[in-house]
């Protein structure tokens, strides 16, 4: 896979040795990173992923690792193939050495449970620069401690066929909560799935119910929200950066925590960069002249 996959498997190497000697290490990445980017929902979005990785490079150049918050559009067989070469040429072109997914619930979750069944607990390569992490999975980066936290649930899941466009797995599970707590805290949380009591255009949104969802997806999807942020209460990260709701925003909590929304594919708001020794969140900005679906 080349010298960037060898890139992130240095880093798992070194978080298996931090299990092994139960103790942190400085920093078990290859080079000390001081920014890392965050990039929302893509669904499959190839045209989209490279807008939104050139606009990364032309803003923040040094920024070597993208972590993606899902609905990245991790599908099996031949109609993922186009889209995961257009992300590492686009990464290759934009020097970025590695896109770790955090899964959405728009992704095949059989075929990544079967992925991640062959090697429990460790991320899973789909491509030469693109690594779906397992839920809970932990390691360092820059001298901050992440933990992934993936799924979310669809709230159209009744107008979905199981097995085809819905898979029951999307949804974290009692075990997955007490395995990414029993961790420990966290600097930096990253989820798909969104939390009670987040940003305040995120929270209007879940009031509103503007699309007029039934009680029964309502109820479904609260008890998704309700199990992630059971996980953000007892990490207790600085910083939380989710997908999943289309909507970008951020909000620092009287807590002094802060919760980063990002936007989708087609939207403004859909990348970003946060700075690893300050905690500091920035957005990366539309060039001039594009619209937020990427068109001159």
């Amino acid at each position: 896979m080349g010298r960037f996959a060898n890139t992130f498997r240095h880093t798992v190497e070194a978080h298996r040795q931090i299990v092994r000697e139960r103790q942190h290490v400085n920093d078990p990445s290859p080079e000390t990173e001081t920014q890392v980017a965050f990039a929302g929902d893509w669904h499959g979005n190839g045209y989209w992923a490279r807008h939104a990785l050139h606009r990364l490079h032309a803003q923040y150049p040094h920024v070597r690792t993208v972590f993606h918050v899902g609905d990245f559009g991790l599908m099996p067989g031949h109609e993922i193939d186009g889209y995961l070469n257009a992300v590492d040429n686009a990464c290759a072109r934009t020097c970025i050495d590695q896109i770790l997914v955090t899964p959405g619930n728009h992704e095949h979750w059989d075929d990544l449970n079967a992925r991640f069944s062959e090697n429990p607990g460790q991320p899973v390569q789909f491509s030469e620069r693109v690594w779906a992490l397992p839920r809970g999975y932990r390691f360092r980066i820059g001298g901050r401690s992440l933990l992934s936290f993936g799924g979310a649930a669809s709230v159209d899941f009744e107008y979905r066929v199981i097995g085809e466009s819905w898979w029951p797995s999307e949804f974290p599970s009692r075990e997955d909560v007490e395995h990414a707590i029993e961790g420990g805290a966290a600097d930096i949380l990253v989820t798909h799935e969104t939390i009670n009591g987040g940003t305040s255009q995120v929270e209007h949104a879940l009031m509103a119910n503007a699309h007029g969802w039934p009680l029964a997806a309502l109820a479904y999807s609260a008890m998704s929200r309700m199990l992630v942020t059971e996980v953000w209460e007892a990490v207790k990260p600085a910083v939380l950066v989710h997908g999943h709701m289309h909507i970008a925003d951020q909000i620092h909590l009287p807590s002094g925590r802060q919760v980063i929304s990002l936007g989708c594919d087609e939207q403004a708001g859909n990348i970003g960069v946060l700075d690893l020794n300050t905690l500091t969140w920035s957005w990366c900005a539309e060039p001039p002249g594009h619209d937020a679906s990427g068109q001159e």
